[in-house]
Order: C-alpha cells, then sequence, then structure tokens
C-alpha cells in the first residue's frame, strides 16, 4: 500500500509525508531506513503515531498541496473534507463490498477456487474482497454444499508455516467485529452454514485467527451484506435471471471490485460493463497485475492507482502561450 502512493509521488518530483497505520508502521520505517541515503533528505518523510490525533494533525496542516488515502470509507470522508476546506485534490482507495458473481454454466472447479480466493485471500482484509457470493439458483444447492466442504478444508495456521492458507486476523479488535458480524447475521435470520468462530485448536489457541465463514439464507438488504465486514466472511445470495443479478450488485454504497463467472464471453463482457465498480474481473479474482488501474465507484474512493493516470494526481497542466509575432493584437486599431 505504501508503495502504491509512494512511487507515483517520487515519479512525478514531488515530496511527500507518510504515515502509516499505527497497527503497520514496521515495515514502512524499515523501508525508510533502506533509502536514507538514496533519496534527498526531505523528499520522503515518515510520521508515525497512535490515534485519531496523529493523523488529523496531517489533515490540519496547510502545506500539503495533495491528500492521498488508503482505508476505511470513515475516515477517507474526513480526508475528503480535508481537502475540499483546503481546496486541495484528494485521491481516496476506501471500501468495498464486491459482488463476486456465479452463472450456472461457469467451470465449477474455477468458481470454486475464485469464491475462496475472493473472500480467503489475506484473511478477507481485503478492501475488493468478494464478500458477497451470488450463486444462479441451478447450481445454488451444489455449489454451496460444496464450498462449505473446502472452507472446512482450508488450512488455518501460523504465518510462518509453508502450509498456512489463511492467518491471523490483523488485531484483536478486528477479530472481535467480525464476530460481531456474526452474530449480527444470525439475528437477521441468516445462517452460518460454516466457521462462524474463532480458531483455537492447538497453536493456534493463543492467536486471534477467524475460520473461514458463509452465511447462506441471506439477502441482498441484510447489514452483513451491504457492510464491510475485512475478515473471512462471506455472505451467499441465490440469484435467477442476469438482470437481476445486476441490480442487486449495484444496489450498494460501495463499487470497488467483483468478479463474473461464465463460459458464455457476451455475458461476461454484458455484466462487467454493467456493474458500477472499478474493477471487474472475469473467471478469476484478486489478481492485480502492475499497470492496471485500480480504484472505485461512489464510497469505495476517488481516482485511480497502479495505473501510470495516478501521475496527474501529483503534477498539474500548465498552459503557456508566446506571442512571437512583435505585433499587437489589433483589436484597438489607432486612428
Amino acid at each position: 500500500m505504501a508503495a502504491w502512493k509512494l512511487a507515483p509521488v517520487l515519479a512525478s518530483g514531488c515530496c511527500t509525508v507518510l504515515k502509516p497505520s499505527k497497527t503497520t508502521s514496521l515495515s514502512v520505517l524499515y523501508f525508510a531506513d533502506l533509502i536514507k541515503d538514496v533519496l534527498p533528505p526531505g523528499v520522503f518523510n515518515v510520521i508515525t503515531g497512535a490515534g485519531s490525533k496523529a493523523g488529523q494533525y496531517m489533515l490540519d496542516h496547510k502545506g500539503f498541496c495533495k491528500l492521498a488515502f488508503t482505508g476505511s470509507t470513515e475516515v477517507g470522508l474526513s480526508v475528503a473534507k480535508a481537502a475540499a476546506e483546503k481546496l486541495i485534490p484528494a485521491t481516496l482507495e476506501l471500501g468495498g463490498k464486491s459482488a463476486n458473481i456465479f452463472f450456472a454454466d461457469c467451470n465449477l472447479e474455477q468458481a470454486y477456487d475464485g469464491a475462496q480466493l475472493g473472500i480467503l485471500f489475506n484473511q478477507g482484509q481485503v478492501c475488493c474482497a468478494g464478500s458477497r457470493i451470488f450463486v444462479q439458483e441451478d447450481i445454488y444447492d451444489e455449489f454451496v454444499a460444496e464450498l462449505v466442504k473446502r472452507f472446512n478444508k482450508v488450512k488455518i495456521g501460523l504465518p510462518w508455516k509453508e502450509d498456512t492458507q489463511l492467518g491471523a486476523t490483523i488485531y484483536k479488535a478486528q477479530l472481535d467485529k467480525v464476530l460481531s458480524y456474526v452474530e449480527l447475521a444470525k439475528e437477521e435470520g441468516a445462517t452460518i452454514a460454516c466457521g462462524g468462530e474463532q480458531a483455537t485448536d492447538g497453536a493456534l489457541k493463543n492467536g486471534i485467527f477467524m475460520k473461514p465463514t458463509l452465511i447462506t439464507n441471506a439477502t441482498n438488504d441484510m447489514r452483513v451484506a451491504r457492510e464491510e465486514i475485512f475478515g473471512p466472511v462471506a455472505v451467499v445470495i441465490k440469484f435467477k435471471t442476469e438482470e437481476e443479478v445486476i441490480k442487486m450488485a449495484n444496489d450498494s454504497d460501495y463499487g470497488l471490485g467483483g468478479a463474473v463467472w461464465t463460459q458464455d464471453i457476451n455475458r461476461a463482457f454484458r455484466v462487467a460493463s454493467s456493474i458500477e465498480t472499478g474493477r471487474v474481473w472475469v473467471n478469476t479474482y484478486n489478481q492485480i497485475p502492475e499497470g492496471s488501474p485500480f480504484g472505485g465507484y461512489k464510497q469505495s474512493g476517488i481516482g485511480r492507482e497502479t495505473h501510470k493516470v495516478i501521475l496527474e494526481h501529483y503534477t498539474q497542466m500548465k498552459n503557456i502561450l508566446i506571442n512571437l509575432s512583435g505585433q499587437p493584437s489589433g483589436f484597438y486599431p489607432q486612428k
């Protein structure tokens, strides 16, 4: 995430101040130490701090001419307000509740893998995670049954173990938040088809590991289908037609990622073009190739990163017009 911000800043010839998350500061501080003799002094600066005040100091500072943020939509709103008050630009990469859509003609083996990639990659702590799994009614029962089996087989383990497929949640408060959404799903009348609890077996007992979780019997208007959970938890929603699933996919405050699974290329283009989201994968998920634009619609953010277009956000276009004729305009002739 730091590289997504830092690379275009330096490529544009700008200086920058970077504040990493209070829970993930060490990697950025180590990187800053590695390059301390590479860049001129003052070009790349890092500040850290816990609590809301540290970030607010940056937002209140009058010396910045551009703000960029990756994180929650709630904090992104405060960044946007700070930029608006200064009349400076802001790029925002925010939350998501992305639709992972499976049509009846999809390659099932590929699809099962894609459903897992969509929500289990990085423990589901991905802003573009495929956390709303839409399955066409023709294959719904078969799809859910098989997906439950596969979720239950996912290897939860310590991050340094080579066979680990799902690691720990970032911190305890986030695990508690994820578990609270599981309870909310039950209150809303949904079913916990698998997972739904902390993993505590063996070496995991002293950690903060969440079991891969599928919530079924869910509808698109439930809070668990509308709010970002940011964990290995997905809701599974049944649909009938292409038109219906497009409408449900777009019925969201977010629009960051999403995917379409089908062997009909025409359908793939129709649905991908109709979904209000910054990125749509077809028959894959969470592939993020360098050079491809990444960013969201609606409350998922403003601007696109990892593409050359981001350079426009760190530069200003200037026009210099020179009259080389040596003559007056002639608009005010002298009689």
